[in-house]
Formats: C-alpha cells, structure tokens, sequence
C-alpha cells in the first residue's frame, strides 16, 4: 500500500534532516575521486597506468574496509569512526594531489590510494545504523531508501562538482575541493550523533551466522554485477554511436532512474513482504535489462538505463530492510558493511569480465553480463523466499 505521506515522520527527526543534508556532503568523493585522481595522476605523472593503479587500490580497500569500520561502529559508535575518516579520507586525497607532481613516488601514490579507500567515511552504513535506531520499524522503509536516495544524490553532484572546479582552475584543485568537501561533510554528520553509551565488541562473525544473511549477500554481489556491467556498457555504446560525451548522460539517466525508485519506494508502507517486493524489483530490472541489450539507439537506451535504475535503490533498501530484520542491533553496521562489501565486489568483478567480452567494442556483450546478473539475483531470490 503506497501512503504519499511516509516520509514526513521521518523528516521530522531534527537529526535525521541534519545527518541527510551532511551525508550528502560527505559522499561526493565516491562519485568524483576516481575521475578525479586518474585526471591528476595522468597529467603530472603521465602514466594512466599508475592512475588506474592508484584508483584500484582505493576501490578495494574501501570494499575490505566497510566491516571493519562497521564493527568499530558498532563496537563504538559512529562518530568516532567518521571522525577519524573525515580527516584522514581527505588528506590522502589531498596528498594525492599534491605528491603526483614529484617524480618516482609512483608506490607512494598507490599507498595513498589504499589509505583514502581505508578511510573512505562509511555514511551510508551510519545512516542506517543511526536511523535504525531513531525509527520505529514500520518507517524503516523510507528511512533506508533515503539513504540510497541521498547516496545518489551524493554520486550525481560529486562529478558536477570536480567538473566545475576543473573549468574554473585546475584538476588538482578539484580534487582538493572535494577532498575539503568531504572533510566538512564527516565531521558535521559526526558532530550530529548523539553520544549514547559505548558498546562492547562482539564475537567475530556474528552477522554472517544470520538466517538467510549468505543469500543476502549474494543477491547483493549479483546486483553489483548488474551496476559494474552497466559501467563498462555505457561508454561503448556511447562511443559506438560516435558520441563518447554522452556517457555521462547514459549513465545520469541511470542515476535519476534509482533517485525515483528510491523516492516512490520510500513514500510508501508496503503490506507484502520483503523477500516478495525484492523478487518483484529484481523481476522488473531483469525485464528492462533484457531489452536494453537490444537497443539501437541512445535516446532508447537512455529510457531503458532510466527504467531499470527506479527499480535498483529499492531492490538495495529491501535488502537493507531483510538484514535490518534479521540481524541484532548490536552488529547491525558490521552486517551493513558485509552488505557494502559484497556491492562492492560485485561490481568489481563484472566490470573486469564486461571488459573482457568487449574488448572488440560490442556493447551487448557487457549488456548481457548485466541483464544475466539481474537474471541470477532474481533465481536467487525466488528460490531463497522462506529464507528471507
């Protein structure tokens, strides 16, 4: 049952308003950073090699990262956590800017990658840990789907922004604006949280012993495969079509898809049960993949690329909500974390076989790592209902 006025009790919530506004800030680097470092590594250290590098070695510790931060925040709470990442995501990003223009500290660069991704500020992780906590579970709904709303939000004026400050002065300059960003961003939403009293570390592995939490994470890893295919598919097409520019337009047009989603999605109380609602989700994006693999144009492909992004943050927030379910308060950001984790290595992985499969430019093939990835999550969860 869809209610227009879900939203309102959440917003309400002084802290809930403040920490959504900071989260924004303080995520525009996962949006901006890659672009970012890969711009000043190549044009002072004139190797796209060492820019990928240095990019890779970010995205992986930031995936290994995410449940160890959330055990710590768990463990400790949130603010502490996203204190030390305000200050030490940024500087990384900043020396990384700085030291790109010395010659032979190309190892010094990758380091520093590895420690921004270490330290990248685990918000969205909070924010569902926090509100979790603020809300009383029939408006839980709307609470994880503003996280992936603001998260959204955050990706889409994270490039705005480096663009901007690119034109205006230089990359390097961008890259520290929004290093400076998301310092400002951490340390506000970090200010937000209320002390409450310090947990005490759980045994190791609690969250992953959940009922149905191994099936979640799959499902998690598939839909990273669907985002990672669609990352690699997009330029191809875009370039196949004369028009490598429009990149950015293909993939916008995925991003406003989910920021409907998540909006839609999270103005509603739904009577049907998580597992179904995500099996619907899953049904639909499967669907509109399938078609987008045939797509002959980019208008077409860009209603697709819209289509199947309203579906996605709502299949991410149900999944939020079948952990928030089955998991203790006490691990829930740990188990938020694994959740990330999985997202992240998914995406990683399908990026490297679309690129694989098209290496001779076909843009269908990375279209069908996506679209069987959507095919696969949607097996998984039609099989694993009682689980879930």
């Amino acid at each position: 049952m869809l209610r227009s006025s879900a939203y309102i009790p959440l917003l309400r919530l002084r802290a809930v308003r403040v920490q959504a506004a900071t989260g924004l800030v303080s995520q525009v680097s996962q949006g901006a950073a890659a672009v970012g470092i890969i711009l000043v590594v190549r044009q002072h250290a004139g190797s796209l090699a060492l820019a990928g590098a240095v990019v890779g070695a970010l995205s992986v510790a930031a995936g290994a990262a995410r449940p160890v931060q959330g055990r710590l925040i768990d463990a400790r709470g949130a603010a502490g956590v996203l204190a030390v990442c305000g200050i030490v995501h940024p500087a990384a990003l900043i020396a990384i800017a700085g030291l790109s223009r010395v010659l032979g500290l190309g190892s010094l660069l990758i380091v520093l990658g590895a420690l921004a991704g270490l330290a990248l500020p685990p918000v969205s992780t909070s924010m569902r840990a926090e509100w979790g906590k603020l809300v009383p579970e029939g408006e839980r709904t709307a609470a994880y789907s503003l996280v992936y709303l603001v998260q959204e939000l955050s990706i889409l004026a994270g490039p705005l922004l480096l663009a901007g400050m690119i034109a205006a002065a230089s990359a390097s300059a961008a890259l520290i604006t929004v290093a400076l960003v998301v310092a400002v961003g951490t340390l506000g939403f970090a200010a937000s949280i209320r002390a409450g009293c310090v947990r005490q570390p759980l045994p190791g592995g609690r969250p992953l012993r959940a009922r149905g939490m191994g099936v979640v994470l799959l499902v998690s890893l598939l839909i990273g495969a669907v985002i990672g295919g669609l990352e690699v598919a997009v330029p191809i097409i875009a370039t196949a079509h004369g028009s490598p520019a429009a990149s950015g337009l293909l993939i916008a047009a995925l991003s406003v898809g989910g920021i409907i989603g998540a909006t839609i999605y999270g103005s509603g109380r739904w009577r049907v049960a998580e597992a179904r609602r995500l099996l619907v989700l899953l049904g639909l994006m499967t669907v509109w993949l399938a078609v987008l693999i045939a797509a002959g144009s980019l208008l077409v492909a860009g209603v697709l690329l819209l289509l199947t992004g309203v579906p996605l943050n709502p299949a991410l927030a149900t999944l939020s909500l079948v952990v928030d379910r089955r998991v203790p308060a006490q691990s829930a950001a740990e188990a938020f974390g694994w959740l990330s984790t999985s997202l992240a290595g998914g995406t990683g992985a399908a990026s490297a076989i679309a690129a694989a499969l098209s290496q001779h430019h076909d843009p269908r093939a990375a279209f069908i790592v996506a679209a069987v990835a959507a095919a696969a999550a949607t097996a998984v969860t039609a099989a694993a209902q009682r689980r879930l």
